[in-house]
């Protein structure tokens, strides 16, 4: 019996292996500590409402989002190192459940740490579940429920049957929850009562997954024995069911959209384990279809959104499995080759045909369905001359059946009239449409085709082109010399359009055939390109060419040929095109990057972020909906529907870090890994910004290229495309700017834009208004100082000058009337001489008297600057009467005053007019003057006091004028009126002629 149980788990496992075995492979990656992670351990996947994936390890927690992996541990936060369970409640916080540390509250900010010590029943934790407000915590010894708004906890723990009351699952039903444990049995819970009732008990659960209104209860036990799966009726109403399938241990389930239940064991008591699926009841290994190279599955997740399971293993790290397998790949194993090279396509009826470097296979419905090996190529064209006719006869023969088989090369493929037709280094083959090789034809070639008179066109190696009507002897072979210019060489594909055949050549460019006769597009100026090298239809029938550059050019050959449109090499990503393909209005573009799909001068690129795990594309062929990629790691086939129509998603792009001065900005700016604010104000000395971006909702954000401007700057740019997610602004600028990015998204092939983050550097204190105002009112206040300070000193420093020049013009004055006085002094002594010696007693006693008066008014005149007109004149009378004594008062004298002016207000200079009135008792008169007169007037001008002195003496002639006017007396007057009237240019104006007199005019400034 025991044998026969061994027999059966062996032969169950063997199937298990046909089963995956040569079949096509899911894309797979796998995290590991390669990659970043702690360890390689996982007991937890998770993936929240955000896109973040966590993944709970032996030595810490990880956060994935968009492919950078994040660790945590004790030293950040966490209660524990290792977390068994993870769960997202209501509020979008996340918890973490530890083996030994209790539970860890993440809110994207802070963590907080609640176990043993905060009142939970026990620090080992192995299941979280949320409903509703509740936690529900399972521990190695009991059940706590925590309140996620208040954070109250409710333990409760039965006795156990061994000594520990394990909670290893929820599940809930009918707005109740229910748990169950290792050995006890289901229980519910009652939150009213705060109670737990025992439902039922009948074996070991170590999980339970709820689907629909079943339960899958992971028992454990041998084939068929290690899964129940029962109503929810029938457990709630203690009912058996019989219903038992799988075997092993099962710790976690998941079901995709297609309704398929996944579970992972870990073998702990069997010798094989991993991820299997339940199909009707069975359970069908899947290690080997999904690449999961571990035995020992712990942890399962399912990402609806992505269609991706994850499952987490104990040994191997994390696999991320594509479930949509929009690209199925064929691996060298499936054709029970290590290795493999597909280096052509074809299609014969409902076969798919693949010719490789060890033969040719021929697929039917994903499966081998005839293989015609090397071998067979070989052994049949050095048989078929025994059945047909020599074959010595043809050239090169002789050469070909010496060659042996590891020189033998299958090159090129062609479906023509439902044959096969196959060249190699050996010659050409036909098959028929079930792949067995009919025909053999000596004829060694790079090329070849048929046209329409069912000719064969090929071309030698490095020599000339040939039509070939008869297949069996070479007497019809009409060659095309090289000699000709318009005969091509050096072919690489023929093609056919619905108006012409095409030759592409790699070194002398495009040729046409018409009418028998070859024509070369460049040696005839139709176009200029030399270096051609695939070409295709579109579905519109144009010719589409590309070059050994990579460009691509569009070609419409109806009638004249014309280039509709280029595609720059710079458009596509990859440097070599290996194969030319479209699809609808796509244009498929192989190249060692992957495969390159065209539209509308918008480029995606499909590699191996997505499943097309290869560098070394060969060929490419368009089936229908799918595209058949041959290449050196097998083949594969993508369905272009999926790929080129993907759904719309929802994406952003976050800020996930702002470095400032080379310093990261505080944590408590970002929540959930993402920047909290849609704004970034910072001090004038912060900028040297570095930002890291963080693309959300993009399904693969390494295809993802960025470029980005920021407006506020003058002739702000969008940048050069780049794949690094990092910006730096050195030395911005103060002032307010707004980051742009654009994002495209080579897997779906769209441009978006998004703003991102406004930025406002502020000014320095020194551009601002207020400090602007201080200074400006600060420069206002102190220039106003200075100017009453400067005014203050020009005014003392031109009241000091004034003192100065005043003291300087009243010493001048001075000095002019103590030169004045002794003149006068001089002729009044004179005078008094004359007296006496003419012995005139009575009149020099007389004229001494008056003489002592009028020294008497000098003297009191000469101390003042000024005096009143009335003094004036007073003086004036003294002093002519002192004269006119001289005269034997002969002289008639007299005043004339104007009525509107007041003597006693007017002032002036003192002793100004005497010089004047001297000149005439000393000029004017002589002893033969008759009837002598003098007469001075005054009157007032506006602010102009006028003197005119009047005589009718001899006069004088322009000399005695001229003496007149150079006599010391009135140079005197015109030098004092000069010093105290600046702009008294002219204010002495003498008129004289002989025989009438002389008026003098003084003008003098009134103040």
């Amino acid at each position: 019996m025991r044998f026969f149980k061994r027999n059966n788990i062996f032969i169950f496992l063997l199937l298990l292996f046909v089963e995956g075995a040569y079949s096509q492979l899911y894309f797979t990656k796998n995290y590991s500590t390669v990659d970043g992670l702690p360890n390689n351990s996982i007991y937890s996947v998770f993936k929240d409402s955000r896109g973040i994936l966590w993944i709970g390890t032996e030595n810490g927690v990880s956060s994935i989002k968009n492919g950078v992996i994040q660790n945590f541990n004790q030293e950040d936060g966490f209660a524990y190192n290792n977390c068994w369970s993870i769960v997202e409640d209501r509020n979008h916080n996340l918890w973490f459940g530890s083996f030994g540390g209790g539970l860890t509250f993440y809110d994207g900010k802070h963590f907080k740490i609640i176990n043993t010590k905060k009142g939970l029943i026990n620090d080992k934790v192995r299941k979280l579940f949320v409903n509703n407000n509740t936690l529900y915590v399972g521990t190695v010894n009991g059940l706590a429920t925590i309140d996620i708004t208040t954070f109250k906890i409710t333990n409760y723990c039965e006795n156990s049957k061994v000594g520990k009351f394990q909670v290893m699952d929820f599940f809930e039903y009918k707005s109740n929850m229910y748990f169950g444990t290792n050995i006890d049995g289901i229980w519910k819970i009652d939150s009213k009562s705060k109670k737990i009732k025992f439902i039922t008990y009948d074996y070991p659960i170590f999980s339970i997954y709820k689907d629909k209104d079943s339960l899958v209860i992971a028992k454990g036990g041998l084939i068929n024995d290690a899964i129940n799966k029962i109503s929810l009726e029938s457990l709630i109403n203690k009912r058996k069911s019989s219903k038992y399938f799988g075997y092993g241990v099962y710790w976690s389930f998941a079901k995709d959209k297609r309704n398929n239940l996944y579970g992972v064991s870990n073998a702990i008591n069997f010798s094989i384990g991993g991820v299997l699926k339940f199909d009707a009841d069975k359970s069908i290994g899947l290690n080997e279809l999904f690449g999961i190279e571990s035995t020992q599955s712990w942890s399962l997740f399912y990402d609806k959104i992505n269609d991706l399971l994850y499952v987490g293993t104990l040994d191997k790290g994390l696999y991320e499995i594509h479930l949509k397998n929009e690209i199925e790949h064929f691996p060298p194993e499936y054709f029970k080759q290590s290795k493999i090279e597909i280096n052509a396509i074809e299609k014969i009826l409902d076969k798919t045909c693949l010719l490789t470097n060890k033969g040719l296979y021929l697929i039917k419905a994903d499966k081998i369905n005839h293989y015609t090996s090397i071998n067979d190529f070989f052994n049949f064209a050095n048989n078929y001359h025994s059945k047909s006719v020599n074959l010595f006869e043809f050239p090169f023969y002789k050469e070909f059946h010496k060659r042996k088989i590891n020189e033998l090369e299958l090159r090129i493929l062609k479906k023509y009239d439902n044959s096969l037709w196959v060249s190699s280094t050996i010659g050409l083959f036909k098959l028929n449409d079930n792949g067995k090789i009919t025909e053999y034809y000596p004829i060694f070639t790079g090329v070849f085709d048929f046209n329409n008179n069912k000719n064969l066109i090929y071309q030698e190696p490095y020599r000339t082109i040939c039509s070939l009507s008869d297949y069996q002897r070479n007497s019809l072979s009409i060659p095309y010399p090289l000699v000709n210019k318009n005969n091509p060489s050096d072919i690489f594909q023929i093609i056919s359009t619905n108006y012409n055949t095409y030759y592409l050549s790699r070194y002398s460019g495009l040729f046409s055939f018409v009418n028998g006769k070859f024509s070369s597009y460049y040696h005839n100026g139709i176009w200029n390109e030399k270096e051609l090298l695939k070409a295709t239809l579109n579905e519109k029938g144009n010719l589409i060419i590309a070059n050994t550059f990579g460009d691509i050019f569009i070609v419409d050959d109806r009638g004249k040929f014309k280039i509709v449109k280029k595609i720059s090499r710079s458009n596509i990503i990859g440097n070599t095109i290996s194969f030319l393909s479209t699809y609808k209005d796509f244009l498929l573009i192989g190249t060692e990057k992957g495969l390159n799909i065209y539209k509308d001068d918008e480029v995606r690129l499909i590699d191996g972020e997505q499943g097309l795990n290869t560098k070394n594309i060969n060929c490419g062929y368009v089936d229908g909906d799918n595209l058949l990629i041959g290449s050196s790691n097998g083949l594969f086939k993508i369905d272009l529907k999926k790929i080129l129509f993907p759904k719309k998603r929802n994406n952003n792009i976050d800020v996930s870090d702002i470095q400032i001065n080379s310093k990261k900005i505080k944590s408590n700016n970002f929540n959930w890994f993402k920047y909290n604010s849609s704004k970034l104000q910072l001090k004038y000395y912060q900028n040297n910004i570095s930002i890291d971006l963080s693309p959300y909702g993009f399904q693969y954000p390494n295809k993802l290229l960025y470029s980005y401007k920021l407006l506020g700057i003058s002739k702000s740019n969008w940048s050069e495309w780049s794949n690094l997610s990092k910006i730096n602004f050195p030395y911005l600028p103060d002032g307010e700017y707004q980051l742009m990015v654009k994002v495209k998204d080579l897997n779906s092939g769209n441009v978006k834009e998004f703003k991102v983050l406004k930025i406002k550097i502020t000014q320095p204190f020194w551009k601002t208004w207020w400090f602007i105002s201080y200074c400006l009112l600060t420069i206002v206040v102190f220039g106003i100082i200075i100017y009453k300070r400067r005014i203050e000193y020009v005014t003392k420093k031109e009241q000091e000058k004034g003192v100065i020049q005043k003291r300087l013009a009243e010493t001048k004055m001075e000095a002019l009337q103590s030169q004045m006085n002794p003149h006068f002094i001089f002729n009044a002594m004179n005078s008094i001489q004359n007296f006496i010696i003419d012995n005139n007693i009575d009149e020099a006693l007389m004229y001494m008297g008056e003489f002592s008066k009028l020294i008497r008014q000098t003297l009191n005149h000469s101390s003042k600057q000024r005096i009143s007109l009335a003094d004036e004149i007073q003086y004036l009378q003294t002093y002519i009467h002192l004269e006119n004594m001289r005269f034997k008062d002969a002289i008639d004298f007299k005043f004339t005053i104007s009525q509107t002016l007041d003597t006693y207000e007017v002032t002036l200079p003192p002793m100004l007019i005497q010089p004047f009135v001297e000149n005439v008792f000393v000029h004017a008169f002589d002893s033969n003057s008759v009837n002598p007169t003098l007469e001075i007037l005054f009157r007032q001008t506006d602010n102009l006091l006028l003197c005119e002195i009047k005589d009718n003496g001899k006069g004088m002639i322009i000399d005695n004028l001229n003496k007149l006017y150079a006599s010391k007396g009135i140079k005197l007057v015109e030098e004092r009126i000069k010093l105290i009237q600046k702009n008294n240019s002219d204010p002495i104006i003498i008129k004289s002629t002989q025989c009438k007199g002389t008026t003098v005019l003084l003008i003098i400034q009134l103040v």
